[in-house]
């Protein structure tokens, strides 16, 4: 299959380590819905928006050959939803100001925002993780444990995380968070929350269907709880938890400000 007949498009947003893992498995389990991986993660940087643009309007030809397949396998005569994953780094590397990032430049963060805009049909889902601790967190011990989806941080496991080089994530997830946000004005848009969707995963999904305007009880049988790689508190997988709280609390950045 290389190409199928255009379906309703949509596409996950945010920044990495905020749970659109969860929140696309999720959703693809609605029947109507497929929702594909990170499709242009590792496609050239010069085919980023042109790749994005073809899948989604149903021709999968230049993707990756497993992002290609998953998403193949995902379709069927009942879907009517098509979309992806589409994640911006929050890099502590940059100078004056996190819009001249290297990450963001990589990502073609500007060139997709003013794709985004001039496409008013396409829905975004923009999913934001408030607590910037438990974001830091899972940036760092992801890093340490190689673990990045699914498989619960070894007990043990603590993470010493610089101040400095926090602080420059954690404007940069600001920047990249609220020019998103701002893409209400132009498109349809959904913010989900991730500690929203940790504490009661259904409720959010109903939020999802809703605005996708898909039937609710069609998901009712896949009902679930998000499983959480980190079992205990931010303190305890955080060596200089007290150092960093206090740095992003007199920075204003103890948590998301959207």
């Amino acid at each position: 299959m290389g190409r199928v007949d255009s379906l309703n498009p949509f596409v996950i947003v945010g920044t990495q380590r905020t749970g659109s893992s969860a929140l696309a498995e999720k959703i693809s389990f609605h029947p109507q819905i497929a929702c594909g991986w990170e499709w242009t993660e590792t496609v050239p940087v010069w085919r980023k928006v042109a790749t994005m643009t073809a899948a989604l309007n149903g021709d999968f030809v230049g993707l990756p050959e497993a992002e290609r397949k998953h998403i193949e396998s995902s379709l069927d005569s009942s879907t009517q939803w098509l979309g992806f994953r589409r994640l911006f780094g929050a890099s502590d590397k940059w100078l004056f100001h996190p819009q001249y990032s290297i990450k963001l430049w990589w990502d073609r963060f500007t060139a997709h925002r003013k794709w985004f805009a001039a496409h008013p049909h396409v829905r975004l889902i923009h999913i934001v993780r408030s607590n910037n601790i438990g974001w830091l967190k899972s940036k760092y011990l992801s890093r340490s444990s190689g673990s990045y989806v699914g498989a619960k941080y070894p007990e043990e496991l603590r993470v010493t995380i610089p101040v400095g080089e926090a602080l420059s994530r954690l404007r940069a997830k600001d920047y990249v968070d609220r020019c998103l946000a701002d893409l209400a004005k132009t498109n349809p848009y959904l913010p989900i929350v991730y500690e929203d969707f940790a504490d009661d995963s259904d409720r959010e999904l109903r939020r999802c269907f809703e605005f996708f305007e898909c039937s609710v009880q069609a998901y009712q049988a896949r009902q679930g709880q998000l499983n959480k790689q980190a079992s205990r508190e931010d303190e305890e997988y955080i060596a200089n938890y007290e150092e960093l709280s206090s740095a992003l609390k007199s920075a204003g950045l103890l948590t998301a400000a959207i």
